[in-house]
């Protein structure tokens, strides 16, 4: 198999437990390899221990999960990119290193979030 194929198509994933973060739960967790170069990952995180994310925590919460997205888009091939779609905010994009990204932190019981690997070009 030529080397530049490898690199354009999604060959692995990430284990459940590297989706966890401090203070949640994993309430739902579905992959879905829509093609050889599209994978979507999404995950529901619930608040440990009681019934709702306060604002804050919330605001916390999208700064992990968008550091985990950098984090992930780090150990994948350089043209492997890795994107949130925050459901709870009508479907809200985040695009690895965007420094202006925000959100209006609410109350919820459940944090929604779709993380998606994509081919960004061929190598």
């Amino acid at each position: 198999m030529e080397e530049g194929k490898i690199k354009n198509t999604i060959t692995r994933s990430f284990e459940l437990q590297d989706y966890r973060i401090e203070g949640s739960e994993l309430s739902g967790f579905w992959a879905d390899l829509t093609s050889k170069e599209e994978l979507i990952v999404e995950v529901n995180y619930s608040p440990e221990n009681k019934k709702t994310f306060s604002p804050e925590e919330v605001e916390k919460l999208v700064l992990k999960i968008r550091n985990k997205c950098d984090s992930f888009e780090a150990q994948l091939p350089e043209n492997i990119k890795c994107e949130l779609t925050f459901k709870n905010f009508g479907e809200k994009i985040y695009k690895t290193g965007q420094p202006d990204f925000e959100l209006e932190p609410r109350e919820l019981e459940e944090l929604q979030v779709a993380y998606r690997f994509y081919v960004e070009y061929y190598v």
